[in-house]
């Protein structure tokens, strides 16, 4: 099988079905046309349908200028089929084999394999009977196949540049040290466990907490009176950040909790709703607390790894695509209309 066909039949699962994710992508690539080796793909999604309209027959022809691209390119070797590659289904000269099917889906099953034979071999027999009818003379077809084409061969040395970067142990360790007072996935607030019943006004919360007082159950009341939905679980909150309660109940309220004792009664408390949802007053019994902490540096070591290799990540490809653009600043052409304008 050509690199001519696999690219074609790679191409064709593009730009038919969408199923490829172009976060993943080949070891090889170049600046013109690469091996279809060099492409690698997410695992695929099969939503295909074996039925296709007009503006579908036309979609899929836009194969045929990322086919030209691949017969124009220099250097191009056939690709080498062994004698143990399994074929798995035909169509002419073209072949789909088990590897073919890996680059889409790894450790494909019965099933998986038998939903991408049907979608490549319908998308070959549809390709092709579209170059017939002259689709692939279109100028919009032979540009969008062009533009996808080289989406993803620019997402496979986006993911080259990417897998490249390497964050070492002492830059972990900085992060952890710089930054474990304020990140919050380091530093972990205190939760907060109390019953409350909220009121819309003074005297109503004057009068259940009288009521509290005097023996009644909170629970009990917050069931039968509470206007918030927290009356479904009668009243109770339990192990609720203390920032979240600040968001929910502000600043007011959350220092009257910190403050009581365990078991203690407090209010009214006026509630200052977050997202501006107004205010109401509160009788609480504070049910304890489990003190914030700062996480030990193993606890969170893969979490700082990720978050650091995500950002060095990204710079890297800017960095990347800004040296692009400076070497090739001579033959790169901008348009008025690309320039700021600034508004009269």
């Amino acid at each position: 099988m050509s690199c001519q066909n696999t690219f074609r039949m790679i191409i064709l699962l593009v730009l038919l079905t969408g199923v490829f994710s172009c976060q993943e992508a080949g070891q090889n690539v170049s600046t013109s046309v690469a091996p279809a080796e060099s492409v690698i793909t997410e695992p695929v999604r099969l939503e295909a349908s074996s039925t296709t309209s007009d503006a579908d027959e036309l979609e899929q022809t836009e194969i045929k200028e990322a086919v030209s691209s691949t017969e124009q390119a220099e250097g191009v070797e056939a690709e080498q089929t062994g004698p143990e590659e399994e074929v798995v289904v035909g169509c002419g000269d073209k072949k789909l084999t088990m590897r073919h099917i890996e680059y889409l889906q790894p450790n494909p099953d019965s099933e998986t394999i038998k939903k991408i034979a049907k979608l490549w071999l319908d998308l070959q027999l549809l390709s092709d009977e579209a170059i017939k009818r002259g689709i692939d003379k279109e100028p919009a077809v032979r540009f969008r196949a062009d533009l996808r084409a080289r989406q993803m061969y620019a997402e496979g040395l986006r993911k080259r540049v990417r897998d490249a970067v390497e964050v070492g142990e002492d830059q972990l360790r900085d992060y952890y040290e710089e930054n474990k007072e304020t990140d919050r996935r380091i530093n972990e607030p205190a939760k907060l466990s109390f019953t409350h019943v909220a009121s819309k006004t003074l005297e109503e919360s004057q009068a259940i907490f009288a009521r509290v007082k005097a023996g009644e159950d909170i629970e009990a009341l917050a069931k039968e009176l509470s206007i918030d939905y927290d009356k479904r679980k009668s009243g109770v909150v339990g192990n609720e950040l203390e920032t979240r309660v600040d968001r929910r109940f502000g600043a007011e309220f959350l220092n009257a909790v910190l403050y009581a004792s365990e078991g203690e009664i407090i209010g009214p408390i006026k509630a200052t709703l977050g997202m501006g949802r107004g205010e109401r007053y509160e009788v609480v019994r504070f049910d304890g607390k489990v003190p914030g902490r700062i996480k030990s540096f193993e606890e969170v070591k893969d979490y700082i790894r990720k978050k650091l290799e995500l950002t060095e990540q990204q710079k890297a490809v800017e960095d990347l695509v800004k040296s692009l653009e400076e070497k090739a600043a001579d033959k790169i052409y901008k348009s008025e209309r690309l320039e700021d304008r600034q508004t009269p």
